[in-house]
């Protein structure tokens, strides 16, 4: 047979789900490497996502052995939404036996070096890779999607990218403006006095950052789902909930942090449905995608600064919680134009 083999909704879904099982599992590792003593490579945490490699590895060898056997070339035994990225098994693998010579010679790493680890970014680059193949799929056959279920596979896969870059920038995911990360008070003038503010300072300042960047992330999944596809309602709160709730997790220790990230995902999540639903934001409709642009990610932090309030308390006054949410909607209107830089308001 000529050509690559057609589309499978099944296997879309069996690589979709096998990459979101990896993805978690390096969030289950991150945990483990600040809440338990880890002193080897060979851990439990460590085998929750070479076992959700292994099972990939199984599930895209069997689906082209199968083809095989149907008269397809070995380079056509996948479909052409996987042609590229398939090639995340190989760096997956070259990084998983440098990650275990990476332990096993210089040791085990701990809090920010686990995240930076050039080992542990490899292997989140391969699962990258191939969370692609079901994001191309979908955008290869975008008129066959129609319901909730036809949209999972994209759903996974966009909330695998997610996790990937939240696990690579953990330390930007929360943004801290809860009471019991305030800064230590002190008397004015009194010896910690210039200390205390100057922590109060850069923690501010450090928060209100994390706000941008979490707003650049939010806004931008939302407007490529917006711009590429006419998505069901469920379909953003599924990929923010499933895409944020691993690292909230694995960051939450004894705090709401993990039920204050879910809320704002699906708050976030149902307005962006809501609006793709009534306003139908795109590329053609400039000013609905704007609007869209602006309203996922203010929602998303208005719900923080809300459920933070209630839960605990903030130790940001409203100047800072108000100008930190508008900017979160200055940025999302930003990234509009820069992925529209030409187009006209109408």
């Amino acid at each position: 047979m000529t050509g690559s083999v057609a589309r499978s909704k099944t296997f879309d879904m069996l690589v979709s789900v096998c990459t979101l099982w990896i993805a978690t599992g390096f969030f289950l590792d991150a945990w483990a490497h600040g809440h338990v003593p880890v002193e080897s490579f060979f851990t439990p945490y460590h085998g929750v996502f070479y076992s959700g490699m292994l099972a990939l590895v199984l599930v895209i060898a069997i689906f082209a052995a199968s083809n095989r056997r149907r008269g397809y070339a070995w380079r056509d035994a996948l479909p052409a939404a996987y042609r590229w990225p398939v090639f995340g098994l190989v760096i997956f693998v070259v990084a998983g036996f440098g990650d275990l010579a990476w332990h096993e010679l210089l040791g085990i790493e701990e809090g920010v070096d686990a995240l930076l680890s050039p080992t542990h970014q490899a292997l989140g680059l391969g699962i990258f890779f191939l969370a692609a193949g079901p994001i191309n799929s979908a955008l290869a056959s975008r008129k066959e999607l129609r319901t909730l279920s036809d949209y999972v596979p994209l759903i996974f896969a966009l909330a695998t990218w997610m996790e990937l870059v939240h696990f690579g920038t953990a330390y930007a995911f929360d943004p801290a403006a809860g009471r019991s990360n305030a800064p230590p008070s002190a008397a004015s003038f009194s010896p910690g006095y210039l200390t205390a503010i100057t922590i109060g300072y850069y923690k501010i300042g450090t928060g209100v950052l994390v706000v941008l960047f979490q707003s650049i992330l939010i806004a931008g999944f939302g407007l490529f789902v917006a711009a590429q596809f006419r998505t069901p309602p469920g379909t953003l709160a599924l990929t923010y909930l499933l895409g944020n709730s691993a690292a909230a997790a694995a960051f939450t220790n004894d705090t709401p942090l993990l039920v204050t990230v879910m809320l704002m995902s699906v708050a976030a999540g149902a307005v962006g449905d809501l609006l793709i639903a009534a306003i139908r934001p795109s590329r053609e409709r400039v000013v609905a995608y704007r609007i869209f642009g602006i309203a996922v990610p203010v929602t998303y932090f208005a719900v923080y600064f809300l459920a933070t309030a209630v839960t605990g308390g903030v130790w940001w006054d409203w100047n800072v919680l108000l100008g930190a949410n508008i900017w979160a909607g200055v940025v999302g209107l930003g990234l509009t134009f820069l992925t529209l830089p030409h187009a006209p308001d109408s």
